[in-house]
C-alpha cells in the first residue's frame, strides 16, 4: 500500500514537472486551452500557493511561540533560593564553584560591568537561568 503511494506521489512529481517545463503554446494545443483559462488557472495557483505559504508561517509562528512559552515556563518554576538553601551557599558562591571548576559552558559569556557592583539579584538570575538551561541539576541527590 506505502509503495503505491509513493509511486503515485512520483508519478504527480513527474507529471508536475513536465508541465512546469513544457512552453505556454505547448500546453495551450496540448490541452485545448484558451488564453483566458490559463490565466485564470495561473491566479488560481498562485493564490493557492500564497494561501499555503501564510497557512505555513502561521503554524511555524504558533510552535515558536509555544516553544517560547515552555521555556518561559521552565523558568518560572525555578526554585533558586530552595535550591541555595540546599547547598547552603548563595548565588555568588555557587557562581564561582562552577567557574573554579569549569563546570559552566563553554559559550557562556558574563557582561562587563563597566565597574558597576555585582548584585545578587544578578547571581540569583544567572543561577536560575543555569538550572533553567540545565547547566545545574537540581535533584535530591545533594548536589
Amino acid at each position: 500500500m506505502m509503495a503505491n503511494k509513493e509511486m503515485n506521489n512520483l508519478l504527480d512529481d513527474i507529471m508536475i514537472e513536465h508541465i512546469a517545463n513544457a512552453h505556454v503554446s505547448e500546453l495551450m494545443a496540448e490541452y485545448k486551452l484558451t488564453s483566458d483559462e490559463i490565466k485564470t488557472t495561473q491566479a488560481r495557483l498562485l493564490h493557492r500557493v500564497k494561501e499555503c505559504k501564510q497557512q505555513n508561517k502561521k503554524a511555524r509562528l504558533t510552535e515558536a511561540r509555544a516553544k517560547l512559552e515552555a521555556e518561559k515556563k521552565k523558568h518560572e518554576t525555578v526554585d533558586v533560593m530552595g535550591y541555595l538553601a540546599k547547598k547552603g551557599k548563595d548565588a555568588k558562591e555557587v557562581l564561582i564553584e562552577l567557574l573554579m571548576q569549569q563546570k559552566l559552558p563553554e559559550n557562556l559569556t558574563l557582561a562587563f560591568r563597566e565597574g558597576k557592583e555585582f548584585k545578587d539579584e544578578d547571581a540569583n538570575q544567572i543561577v536560575a537561568n543555569l538550572i533553567a538551561m540545565g547547566v545545574i541539576k537540581v535533584d535530591d541527590k545533594g548536589d
